[in-house]
C-alpha cells in the first residue's frame, strides 16, 4: 500500500542488483503520498534513454482525476480505493495531457524507423474498464506512437499473460511476483478463461518472474518463468505474424 517502510524495503532489495535500474511506477507506489516517497528513492517517473539504437520510454500511466478531496478521504482511504477493482469510485487511469505533450516532444527528435520500446504500468490500450485494466487516453498515446515502424509496449497491472497488437504497436503484459490475476466481486469479463488460483498453503503458488529480450528491431521475446510450471515464451515472430507463427504453448496446470 505504498507505505514508506514498504518502499524502503523494495529499494533495499534492489540495491543488490548491479545493472542500471529504471523503475516504473504502479498505483500502489503512488497514491498514499502522491509519489513523494517513491520519487525520493527512485527519481523521475517519466524518462527516456537510448541503448544500442533502440529508443526507450518510461511513462507514468496511472494518473487519476481527483476523486478524494471532495470525499475528504485520508491518504490510506485514497490508496485503498485506487487499489480496488470494481469500487465505482475511482477514475480511469490516464497518461495525461502533460505527459502526452512530453512524449510527442521527446519522439519528435527520432525518425519513423527508430526502434521504440515503451514501458507503462497500465496497458496502453483499453482492456476492461470495470477493473481499471484500462488507460483512458490510450488512443491518444497510440496516435503519437503509430508513425513508428516497430513499437513494443511492456506493461504490468493486469497480472496475466497478455499479448496484443494494434497496427505496428506490439503489447506484452507481465505477470506478478506475488499473486496472480485478481477476481473482482462482480465476476470476470465475458469470454474469459479463469486462471488457476494460488494454493493458500503454498505461498509461492502463482508467483512468477520473467525477462524481456529486446532485439535491434525493438520487437521482443517475452519469457514467463513460472516456479512450478514450464516457462512460456511469447516470441516476436508470434506478434509479427499476427499469431500465425511461433504460437506459445499453454502452461502446464499443476497437479495437487
Amino acid at each position: 500500500m505504498g507505505q514508506p517502510k514498504e518502499l524502503d524495503l523494495g529499494a533495499q532489495v534492489l540495491r543488490s542488483l548491479k545493472a542500471p535500474l529504471k523503475i516504473m511506477v504502479g498505483e500502489h507506489d503512488w497514491y498514499l503520498d502522491m509519489g513523494e516517497k517513491w520519487q525520493a528513492l527512485f527519481g523521475k517517473p517519466t524518462e527516456s534513454w537510448d541503448l544500442k539504437g533502440v529508443h526507450f520510454v518510461k511513462l507514468l500511466s496511472v494518473i487519476e482525476e481527483d476523486f478524494w478531496t471532495a470525499r475528504k478521504m485520508t491518504p490510506m482511504q485514497r490508496m485503498k480505493t485506487v487499489a480496488g477493482l470494481d469500487n465505482g469510485v475511482q477514475r480511469p487511469f490516464t497518461v495525461g495531457e502533460k505527459q502526452r505533450a512530453w512524449l510527442k516532444e521527446d519522439l519528435a527528435r527520432h525518425s519513423d524507423d527508430t526502434p521504440l520500446v515503451v514501458f507503462s504500468h497500465s496497458p496502453l490500450y483499453k482492456l476492461y474498464k470495470k477493473w481499471n485494466f484500462w488507460t483512458d487516453d490510450a488512443d491518444e498515446v497510440q496516435a503519437i506512437l503509430k508513425r513508428f515502424k516497430n513499437v513494443t509496449v511492456i506493461h504490468g497491472h493486469t497480472h496475466q499473460m497478455l499479448t496484443n497488437r494494434i497496427g505496428n504497436i506490439h503489447f506484452h503484459g507481465l505477470l506478478a511476483t506475488a499473486w496472480p490475476w485478481p477476481y473482482a466481486p462482480e465476476g470476470m469479463p465475458e469470454l474469459t478463461i479463469q486462471m488457476t488460483r494460488p494454493d493458500p498453503f503454498n505461498p509461492r503458488m502463482g508467483a512468477v518472474d520473467g525477462e524481456v529480450r529486446v532485439y535491434p528491431d525493438a520487437l521482443v521475446d517475452k519469457i514467463y518463468n513460472f516456479w512450478n510450471r514450464n516457462p512460456v515464451t511469447v516470441a516476436r515472430k508470434y506478434t509479427a505474424s499476427w499469431g500465425k507463427e511461433a504460437v506459445p504453448p499453454k502452461p502446464n496446470r499443476p497437479s495437487f
